[in-house]
C-alpha cells in the first residue's frame, strides 16, 4: 500500500490520471544533469525526497559487460576514467506549498582501496518511512548504492529531520561484497533490507542473505531467511512488499525464471517461507526478475523483467518484454498482461487481451507500481531511443525503422509508458512516450503522496549527447537529459484559460457591459455542450447564435446571452458578432444529412454571411474556423500518413465526405481572405471525428453494436482511424481562442493514438465480460499499429501547447463505464475474481511484419464514423 509518510493521505476521488494531470516540477536533473536516476522516493514530513544517482550511462562505457550493447556513437560523451566524473550520490527534496528544491544530503568522500578519495555512496536505492524501537518518531531510511572495488560495502542510513544521514547498519549489513540494497520493506514491526548486487553488479547477488531489524538505530540486523530461500539458481532476492497481511519476496532468476515467496507474520519467530509462484509463473526467463510488485484489491501484482533492458546477454536471456500477473491470498493467480500458457495450474490467457509489454516490443522492465487513489500505476522501461545509435538492432526493430522511421517512433512511443487499471483487466495508457520526453526510458520510481502521484523518471542522458549532422555525429548539450520529476493531481486542469480582459478606461468599461469576449456558432452541437461551461466558469461573456425552437438545447442558458437565428439570417449575424473580440464558427451541416445544394448553402454561404457581418468590426482580434480532416485528399491511404497541415486538398467532391469536405476548404478560404481584409488573425482547426459520452455515432456503436463478437471481424475492422476525444477537442478550441501561437494558423485536431474497429470491440467485450478466445490473445498486428498515425497534430503541439491526453483505451473505457451505469451494458466486477477462458493452444513469444497498405473504399460495415467529421 502507498505510504503517507506520517502525513496523512489527502481522501482521493477516485479520478484517474491522464497525461494532462501531471505536472513537472523539477527537470535536468533538477538543474544537474548527471543525476541520471530517481531511484528512491518517499514523502516524508510534508516533504518529497528523491534519493538521485548519477552519470550510470557514463558508468556503462567505463565498466562494461562481457557483451555491452553496441552503441555507435555512445549515447552520452564519457571522460577517460571514472575520477573524472561526480559521482556523490544526492538526495534532493521538494517543498510543495513553495514548489522549491534543496539538496538535503550529498555522499561523503571516504579513503579509497585504491589510494585516492572514493564516494562512499553512488546513490540511494530505496527510501521507508519506519519507526524503530529507539526512534521516538517515524524516520527516513535510505539504503544505497555503493562500490566496493573502490570505496565500502553499501549501507542502510537513517534520518531524524530529512537533512542529517547518518549510517544505520556496518557497510554491507556484514558482507563487504554487498553493493547495494535495492527497496526497504517494513512489516511486522522490522524493517527489512534486500540485497540486491554485489562487485560492479547492481542486480545480482548470490552471496548476500536477507537482513531485517526491528531497531536499525544501534545497527541491529539479524538474517530473514535462507540464502536465495535455498534455490542455488536464485541470483537474490530483487523486490519485496507486503499484501494480505503476508510479506512477499520476488527473486531474480535467469535459469528458470522469477520465484516469488511469502511467509505470514511470525513475531519475532523464524519466518515460514514458503514458494507460491515457479519459473517466472511459467513463461521460463524471460520473466527473469520480479521487478515490480504492489497491493492492490486485495491480491499481489507482480511485474517481470530482464535485466539491462529487457536484453540480458550475460545470460542469454531475451530480448523479451514484461508481463504482469495478479496472486491471490489463496495463492491461485491469474495472467493479466503477456502471453498466453499452459501451466500446472491450467491454461493461462492475459485477462487484458494485451501482449508483453503491454504490445510493446521495447518495454524491457514492468518497472514500477503503485497505488493512487483507487487505481494501479504502472510504470516501464523503453529502450527505443537506442535504435539511433544501434549497430545491430533486432530484425524486428529494423522492419520498423524502416517502415515509420525514428524520429515517429520515438515520439509516439520513444521513452517510458505508464498503464493504470483500477480491476486489473482494463487498462488505460497514460502516457506513452515518457512525457513527450524519449529520454526519459524509465518511470522508475512512484509514491503516492498527499500532493498527488509522484513520478520520478530515468534518464541518464545529461550532458553532451549526440546530434546527427549530415553524416556526422557531434556531441552537443542534450536539453532534455537528466531525470525529470512530475506529480500527478486529478484537480489540474489540462488548460487553465486566461482571465477575460478587464477594462481599463471608462470608455472600455462601457463597451464591455455592451459586448461580449466570444460569440459561438453551433453552441448547441455536441462539442458546444462541452465547451460552454469552461468559458463560463472561467467569467466570459458568451453570446450564442441558436436555431429557433433550439434554445432549450443549450446548457446554462440563463447565463449566456442568446441570439435567435440561422446562418442565412443576416440581422441575427450582426447581432451575434456585435462588438465581440473572438468568433467561434462551428455551426455545419453533415454530409448526408441534407442535399448538396443545403449543405453549400448553410457551409459555404452561411459561412460567407458570417464573415461579411464581422466587416468593420473594431473589437474583433479573431475568428475560428473549425474544419474537419475530411478536406485531405486520399485520407485512408496510409502510404501517404501522417498527414500534415501542408497535405493535397481536395479537388472534387462526389460522394457524402468528399462533398462535405469541399465545401470545409471553401470555408477555409474565405476565413483567409476575411480576415486579411479586416485585419484581424484568423485559425483554422481540422478534426478529425470526435467521439465521447453521449456522441450520436461512436457511442452507439460502443453500446450496441461493439458487444457483438463479430464485430470488427474482416478486413475493415482492422484499418487504423485517428480520432479525437471531445475533452481533448474542446481543450484545441479554448488555446486557439486564446493562445498568441494560433495566429493565421491552420492546425490538424487528432487524437494520441489510432484505433481500429476491432480494438474498439474487443476493449467493449472485456470490459463487459463478453470476451471471446480471440478477445484475450494479444493482438500481434498492434506491435506495429501503435506507432501509426493517420494526422500529424505536431504543429498545434508547437504552436498552441496542445497535447491530445485520452487515448482510445481512455475513451472507450470512459463510453463503456457509462453504459454500464446506465444499465445499458453489463459490469461483471473485474474487481474480484474473474471468470475462466476458454482453453486453446498458446500461441509462441510474438513476431510482427509490417502491415499492408488499406483498401481506400469507405464501407458500410466499419466505415459508417468517417462520415462524421464535423466539429458539431
Amino acid at each position: 500500500m502507498a505510504n503517507d509518510g506520517g502525513n496523512g493521505k489527502r481522501p482521493g476521488q477516485g479520478t484517474g490520471l491522464t497525461s494532462s494531470h501531471f505536472r513537472k516540477i523539477a527537470k535536468n536533473g533538477v538543474g544537474d544533469p548527471d543525476n541520471a536516476y530517481v531511484h528512491g522516493m518517499e514523502f516524508f514530513e510534508g516533504r518529497l525526497y528523491c534519493g538521485m544517482t548519477r552519470n550510470s550511462f557514463k558508468l556503462l562505457k567505463l565498466f562494461p559487460p562481457i557483451d555491452p550493447p553496441a552503441l555507435d556513437p555512445w549515447p552520452v560523451d564519457v571522460p577517460d576514467k571514472v575520477q573524472d566524473l561526480d559521482m556523490q550520490g544526492q538526495i534532493w527534496r521538494w517543498t510543495p506549498g513553495e514548489d522549491s528544491w534543496e539538496m538535503a544530503y550529498r555522499s561523503p568522500m571516504i579513503p579509497g582501496k585504491q589510494g585516492e578519495p572514493a564516494p562512499r555512496d553512488l546513490g540511494y536505492r530505496g527510501m521507508k518511512v519506519f519507526q524503530g524501537a529507539s526512534d521516538s518518531k517515524p524516520n527516513l531510511y535510505v539504503s544505497t548504492m555503493s562500490t566496493v572495488l573502490r570505496g565500502c560495502a553499501a549501507h542502510v542510513l537513517r534520518s531524524e529531520d530529512g537533512l542529517n544521514f547518518e549510517p544505520a547498519s556496518e557497510p554491507g549489513i556484514g558482507n563487504d561484497r554487498i553493493s547495494t540494497f535495492r527497496e526497504l520493506v517494513s512489516f511486522d514491526g522490522y524493517l527489512y533490507a534486500p540485497p540486491a548486487g554485489e562487485g560492479i553488479q547492481f542486480n545480482s547477488n548470490r552471496t548476500g542473505v536477507l537482513m531485517r531489524s526491528k531497531d536499525p538505530k544501534p545497527g541491529n540486523w539479524e538474517v530473514a531467511g535462507d540464502l536465495g530461500f535455498g534455490d542455488p539458481n536464485n541470483n537474490g532476492i530483487f523486490m519485496m512488499t507486503q499484501a494480505n497481511g503476508q510479506l512477499y519476496a520476488g527473486t531474480f532468476n535467469h535459469f528458470e525464471g522469477y520465484q516469488i515467496w511469502t511467509t505470514p507474520p511470525c513475531g519475532d519467530g523464524p519466518l515460514q517461507w514458503r514458494k507460491v509462484i515457479d519459473r517466472g509463473a511459467h513463461r521460463g526467463p524471460l520473466s527473469e526478475i520480479a521487478m515490480g510488485m504492489c497491493e492492490f484489491n486485495g491480491a499481489l501484482y507482480v511485474g517481470s523483467s530482464i535485466q539491462n533492458g529487457g536484453y540480458d546477454r550475460t545470460n542469454l536471456v531475451g530480448p523479451g518484454a514484461g508481463e504482469i500477473i495478479r496472486i491471490w491470498p489463496d495463492d491461485s493467480w491469474d495472467l493479466l498482461v503477456g502471453m498466453p500458457r499452459d501451466t500446472p495450474d491450467g491454461m493461462k490467457y492475459p485477462l487484458s487481451g494485451l501482449g508483453p509489454g503491454f504490445d510493446n516490443i521495447f518495454a524491457g522492465y514492468t518497472w514500477r507500481m503503485c497505488e493512487h487513489d483507487g487505481w494501479l500505476y504502472v510504470t516501464t522501461f523503453d529502450w527505443s531511443v537506442f535504435l539511433q545509435y544501434a549497430h545491430r538492432p533486432s530484425p524486428t526493430s529494423r522492419r520498423l525503422l524502416n517502415g515509420i522511421g525514428f524520429d515517429q517512433l520515438t515520439e509516439v512511443g520513444g521513452g517510458f509508458e505508464m498503464w493504470r487499471t483500477k480491476d486489473g483487466v482494463n487498462w488505460m495508457p497514460v502516457t506513452l512516450n515518457g512525457m513527450d520526453n524519449p529520454y526519459n526510458y524509465g518511470g522508475r520510481t512512484m509514491v503516492s503522496t498527499p500532493e498527488g502521484l509522484a513520478l520520478g523518471s530515468a534518464n541518464p542522458f545529461g550532458g553532451p549527447s549526440p546530434a546527427k549532422f549530415a553524416s556526422r555525429w557531434e556531441y552537443h548539450q542534450n536539453p532534455d537529459g537528466g531525470t525529470e520529476v512530475f506529480i500527478g493531481n486529478a484537480e489540474k486542469e489540462a488548460y487553465e484559460l486566461p482571465a477575460p480582459k478587464a477594462a481599463e478606461t471608462e470608455v472600455e468599461s462601457k463597451a464591455q457591459d455592451k459586448g461580449c469576449d466570444i460569440a459561438i456558432t453551433g453552441a448547441t452541437g455536441y462539442i458546444g455542450k462541452h465547451l460552454l461551461p469552461r468559458l463560463l466558469d472561467r467569467g466570459y461573456r458568451v453570446r450564442v447564435l441558436v436555431m429557433p425552437g433550439t434554445e432549450t438545447d443549450l446548457v446554462r442558458r440563463d447565463e449566456v446571452e442568446v441570439v435567435t437565428g440561422g446562418l442565412e439570417d443576416t440581422d441575427a449575424l450582426a447581432a451575434l458578432v456585435k462588438d465581440a473580440r473572438v468568433v467561434l464558427h462551428m455551426a455545419a451541416r453533415l454530409a448526408g444529412t441534407c442535399s448538396v445544394p443545403d449543405l453549400r448553402r448553410t457551409n459555404v454561404q452561411g459561412t460567407h454571411d458570417l464573415l461579411r457581418a464581422c466587416d468593420g468590426s473594431e473589437t474583433l482580434e479573431r475568428v475560428v474556423f473549425s474544419s474537419s480532416v475530411a478536406v485531405y485528399q486520399n485520407q485512408f491511404n496510409e502510404k501517404e500518413w501522417p498527414i500534415h497541415e501542408s497535405h493535397a486538398l481536395r479537388v472534387d467532391g462526389g460522394h457524402d465526405l468528399a462533398d462535405y469536405g469541399m465545401s470545409k476548404i471553401a470555408g477555409e478560404n474565405l476565413v483567409r481572405h476575411y480576415a486579411k481584409r479586416g485585419s484581424y488573425e484568423h485559425a483554422i482547426l481540422r478534426f478529425a471525428l470526435v467521439y465521447g459520452i453521449g456522441d450520436p455515432l461512436f457511442d452507439p456503436i460502443v453500446r450496441d453494436r461493439a458487444p457483438n463478437p463479430s464485430f470488427g471481424k474482416g478486413q475493415q475492422g482492422e484499418q487504423h482511424r485517428q480520432f479525437v476525444y471531445v475533452d481533448d477537442a474542446v481543450e484545441a478550441i479554448l488555446r486557439t481562442c486564446f493562445e498568441a501561437g494560433a495566429k493565421d494558423g491552420t492546425f490538424n485536431v487528432a487524437g494520441p493514438d489510432t484505433v481500429t474497429y476491432a480494438t474498439v470491440g474487443r476493449l467493449t467485450r472485456i470490459a463487459i465480460g463478453n470476451a471471446t478466445h480471440d478477445d484475450h490473445t494479444p493482438d500481434q498486428t498492434r506491435i506495429w499499429g501503435r506507432y501509426m498515425r493517420q494526422y500529424e497534430i505536431g504543429n498545434a503541439k508547437a504552436h498552441l501547447g496542445f497535447t491530445p491526453s485520452v487515448n482510445v483505451f481512455e475513451g472507450v473505457r470512459r463510453l463503456v463505464e457509462a453504459a454500464q451505469k446506465d444499465g445499458a451494458l453489463p459490469d461483471p466486477g473485474h474487481a474480484s475474481r474473474t471468470m475462466p477462458v476458454p482453453p486453446a493452444l498458446a500461441p509462441s513469444e510474438p513476431t510482427v511484419s509490417p502491415r499492408h497498405a488499406v483498401h481506400e473504399a469507405i464501407e458500410t460495415a466499419s466505415q459508417e464514423p468517417d462520415k462524421l467529421f464535423s466539429a458539431t
